[in-house]
């Protein structure tokens, strides 16, 4: 595998972001399937605009909202919604917002060889790009990846090489598709998704979110459920559960205060929630995984 030195992670990063998560997991110093030097999601300014005449790492970006133009060796590509695409080291691309318009993108900066392989059969000239309409999961796995490169452990990279990965074989099974009409239905999802995930231990139903989100509740779901495939009452469960397994796995810690802290005005309902989601009772969650 090849490596390539970069004297400062932040030369990675644009600098005309706002509302940026940057993270940088550092080089790989052995050979892996994947390698994620890289991920971060940011929020382009009008003014946003990215040229270069190579780059040492293969990126992969994914639109999410917005309009802008990219061009990889020299040919153009229109970018929306859903825009997907792929540039190998040395292609040279640029990047440009849509007049009057800001864009919120992910990007994986990774390693070169495997990933190339990764695309092989796709890669025309060392890129790729595909316009698909159902990109949901793929801004579900470039978040899981995101909230994994922060943890301080040696599991941190392979979890993030084989998100990646994931990422990656569901990139490659999406057909060709525009948008078009969806497109302010995708905005009201990603905004409600948003809130949810930043302000989800202290919410507790529905019509809070709605009321939170200046949206009805009946269209909320409905546009919710379109994208993510389940309803935004389930998956705020499913991210309050996920926390309470967390705090619950360290010792002492009593139910209740987990309740408390996670919204939940009767430690029984929250009981009754856990177990629905892991099949086991709170008190019993620790013990599980205890090594006696």
């Amino acid at each position: 595998m090849t490596f390539f030195k970069v004297s400062e992670p932040k030369t990675l990063f644009s600098q005309q972001v706002s509302d940026a998560r940057q993270l940088f997991l550092g080089f790989s110093q052995t050979k892996t399937d994947l390698h994620v030097v890289s991920v971060g999601a940011e929020r382009c300014g009008q003014e946003y605009k990215v040229d270069r005449e190579k780059f040492d790492f293969s990126v992969l970006e994914l639109v999410a909202v917005g309009e802008g133009t990219l061009w990889m060796n020299q040919k153009k590509y229109p970018l929306s919604a859903g825009s997907l695409f792929y540039y190998s080291p040395r292609v040279s691309h640029r990047i440009e917002c849509a007049e009057g318009v800001e864009m919120l993108k992910y990007f994986m900066i990774l390693d070169d060889v495997e990933t190339a392989k990764s695309f092989s059969q796709l890669l025309i000239n060392g890129v790729f790009f595909r316009q698909i309409s159902d990109f949901a999961d793929l801004v579900e796995l470039f978040e899981l990846i995101l909230a994994n490169a922060p943890v301080s452990s040696p599991q941190t990279a392979p979890i993030c090489s084989s998100l990646a990965q994931a990422l990656i074989l569901k990139a490659m099974e999406k057909k060709e598709g525009l948008l078009t009409h969806q497109t302010r239905s995708w905005t009201t999802y990603n905004r409600v998704l948003q809130h949810l995930r930043k302000h989800y231990l202290r919410l507790k139903s529905v019509n809070q979110l709605a009321k939170e989100t200046h949206l009805d509740p009946a269209y909320l779901s409905r546009v919710f459920k379109s994208f993510h495939k389940e309803s935004p009452y389930v998956f705020l469960m499913r991210l309050k559960m996920g926390h309470a397994a967390s705090l619950l796995l360290k010792s002492d810690t009593l139910v209740k205060d987990v309740a408390y802290e996670l919204g939940f005005d009767n430690p029984c309902h929250f009981s009754r929630s856990f177990k629905k989601a892991f099949g086991v009772a709170p008190e019993k969650f620790s013990g599980r995984f205890d090594s006696k």
